[in-house]
């Protein structure tokens, strides 16, 4: 719990002034972790759930307190401080961010909304992947092979050359997947440099960094309840074989830092993101594969300029931070090929948004911090659906001829015709959506430490989110931002140096929540707005305890009660209960064993807000086994996942499931000379 915290401003930088529910991952925790994914590790956290459709990152959002099917746009992933999230309904890629390059995430619960603005409503994930290079130059290879025929590769080097730092990272990853046609393939690079002047620009650390991923990937959809029920056979199996997606995703980023001193810190990055997704779904041998072609193109930048300082007042130390935004996006969805007539479709939307924030935590005794932030936001979008149509035409009035003798004579009769030519086939709009909304977020904390090993602390926060690209072009009249307020308290105590706890309850209320479906005469589904508030109530707790030198034990605990205004049901693909545990025993030379479980409670069909239209998706717990053993320059792993075998799934939309791998095992090694 003394861990420095990056996403929560804090004056001594630590968990001890922070007036929410915070968990920290750090690179040691992971290589403890019985997880290969990035999504298995956060869902170990209390009150995150995993909601994944075929078992690896490539489609798996992570929800934090009780989001449910629209976690990925109400939970944000940072990555060093870019957003992840795309402007779509799809979320950030968590198959994008390799494990092995992560140096530490922070998870912030219920806050962050004013530092990170849209979307920040369950809560930020922040993730930091490694940078700096000690003596000499650095390498890492590694290699693990699993089941389902899957082959991950690994290569990572860096050097520092007088004040400037160069490291490149490549991955290569390779699955057939649990399921017939759940295969993916994917390649990620990466290469990043700091520059680090001395002399009489020691003040400045100027980086940039650019990213490539790319994938293929098939798309296996549902299976059915009987099929999920009938054995190992009925759940591989897809009814989908010939639905496949492909991503090509390049990032590019430049910033730096002005160490100014006293006067604060100042810092400025731009972003640059470039998305090419095409994909075919719902294959229909009847028709040409041509015209089933679909593709996402996407290309969005923002600039952020960011200062914080540290300073002195009444003898105590205090923080300040400040900030401005500007985003913009473009997005070009594109269905039913390219250019059949009156059958396929473009729909094109733009982001364009401004936002300025500013934050200070006061230290208003030597035990009591208090906290508050102001963010205001401008959000500008339209979004534009368009059909290929032939249209332009230019009217020509002619005669012809016509017979109208019925018997064998021959009288002919001028009649008129009106022809249309010079037709243009082009794309035309057939309707728009949007419109220019303004917000604001507000954090109000406060922090008490009792004891240097007691903290106590409660906050209140205003949220919103704006609805993305997709909901606008499927979407009512009136579709508008969510808003909402989370009220938090908890604390956080370490007993000893070998044990810490921590636990929060909280309450969530949002307006005018933004989900997908019918309205209450059951009309057709669209995007809309809910009529009712929503609300959610629960806690989580963290435990983490040393018994005894070699043998450590962490567990957790979540709860949410996640009603649907004054009907009183459930929201959907929300699980009242999760938890996990993990028990890791160390021994000599340098063996370690590690054992983890985690459980999930049932939650309600993602298509059933009344809680009685499709089954529940039953709870489950997996359990995961590892060893670990580091000889020499070598580091040898093999693990076996889902060790008891369990038949689960994490979704199901209208009685449709997607079921996850069962039992699998990986043997990997890890070479840094």
């Amino acid at each position: 719990m003394r861990e420095i915290v990056v996403s929560a401003a804090a004056p001594d930088g630590t968990l001890r002034t922070t007036p929410h529910s915070v968990s920290i991952i750090t690179a040691d925790d992971i290589e403890r972790s019985t997880a290969i994914t990035v999504g298995e590790l956060l869902a170990r956290e209390p009150n995150l759930n995993l909601q994944s459709y075929f078992g690896g990152d490539k489609r798996a959002t992570i929800d934090i307190r009780g989001m449910g099917a629209a976690a990925g746009s109400n939970v944000l992933v940072m990555v060093d401080g870019v957003r992840q999230n795309e402007s779509d309904l799809s979320g950030a890629d968590l198959s994008s961010i390799p494990l092995s390059q992560i140096e530490r995430i922070e998870i912030l619960r219920g806050g962050g909304a004013v530092r990170y603005g849209n979307g920040a409503v369950g809560g930020v994930i922040d993730i930091r992947t490694k940078r700096g290079v000690g003596k000499g130059p650095q390498f890492e290879a590694s290699a693990r092979r699993e089941s389902y025929n899957t082959n991950a590769l690994r290569v990572s080097g860096a050097t520092r050359i007088g004040a400037v730092e160069l490291r490149l990272d490549g991955q290569r990853f390779d699955t057939d997947g649990f399921r017939a046609n759940g295969d993916v393939s994917a390649r990620d690079a990466a290469a990043s440099v700091r520059v680090s002047p001395t002399g009489r620009f020691s003040f400045l650390d100027l980086y940039g960094r650019v990213a490539i991923h790319q994938d293929t990937s098939g798309l296996p959809g549902p299976v059915s309840a009987a099929a999920f029920a009938s054995g190992t056979a009925g759940r591989r199996a897809t009814s989908n074989p010939h639905d496949e997606s492909r991503t090509d995703d390049r990032r590019f980023t430049l910033g730096g830092q002005a160490d100014l001193g006293a006067a604060g810190l100042l810092e400025l990055r731009w972003h640059y993101r470039d998305r090419e997704n095409p994909f075919v779904l719902g294959f229909n041998p009847s028709i040409p594969l041509a015209n089933q072609r679909s593709a996402i193109d996407s290309r969005r930048q923002e600039v952020q300029l960011r200062y914080s300082r540290a300073y002195a007042a009444f003898g105590r130390s205090h923080d300040f931070n400040a900030g401005l935004e500007m985003f913009s996006a473009d997005y070009a969805r594109t269905e039913n090929g390219q250019s059949i007539l009156d059958v396929s479709t473009r729909r094109a939307g733009t982001v364009a948004s401004g936002a300025m924030f500013a934050a200070t935590t006061v230290r208003a005794t030597d035990t009591l911090s208090l906290m508050g932030g102001l963010r205001v936001d401008r959000f500008d979008t339209r979004a534009d659906d368009t059909r290929f149509t032939s249209g332009d035409c230019r009217t020509v009035n002619d005669t012809t001829l016509v017979d109208v003798d019925p018997g064998p004579g021959v009288v002919l009769v001028p009649v008129p015709i009106v022809r249309q030519v010079d037709c243009v086939n082009a794309y035309r709009r057939q309707a728009t959506q949007g419109g220019t909304w303004r917000n604001h977020a507000l954090e109000l904390g406060l922090t008490w430490q009792a004891r240097e090993t007691l903290t106590t602390f409660a906050s209140v926060t205003r949220h919103f989110r704006n609805p993305n690209v997709d909901e606008l072009l499927l979407a009512t009249t009136d579709l508008r931002p969510q808003r909402g307020l989370t009220f938090e308290t908890g604390m956080r105590h370490s007993v000893s140096d070998s044990l810490e706890w921590s636990a929060a309850l909280f309450l969530m209320r949002v307006r005018d929540e933004v989900f997908f479906g019918a309205d209450a005469l059951g009309n057709v589904s669209l995007n809309r707005n809910l009529a009712e508030p929503t609300r959610r109530i629960g806690g989580e707790a963290e435990l983490r305890w040393r018994v005894t030198p070699s043998i450590a034990v962490r567990a957790s605990g979540g709860y949410v009660i996640p009603k649907l205004g004054n009907q009183g049901t459930d929201l959907p693909l929300v699980p009242r209960v999760t938890a996990s545990a993990e028990v890791e025993w160390s021994q000599p030379a340098g063996v370690r064993w590690a054992l983890g479980a985690r459980h999930v409670g049932p939650r309600f069909d993602g298509n059933d807000f009344s809680n009685r239209d499709f089954p529940r998706l039953p709870s489950y717990t997996v359990w995961d086994a590892s060893v670990r053993i580091d000889y020499g320059k070598f580091q040898f792993s093999a693990g076996i996942r889902n060790l008891f075998d369990r038949a689960y799934a994490t979704i199901a939309y209208s009685g449709g499931l997607y079921p996850m791998p069962e039992r699998n095992a990986f043997v990997a090694v890890r070479w840094t000379p």
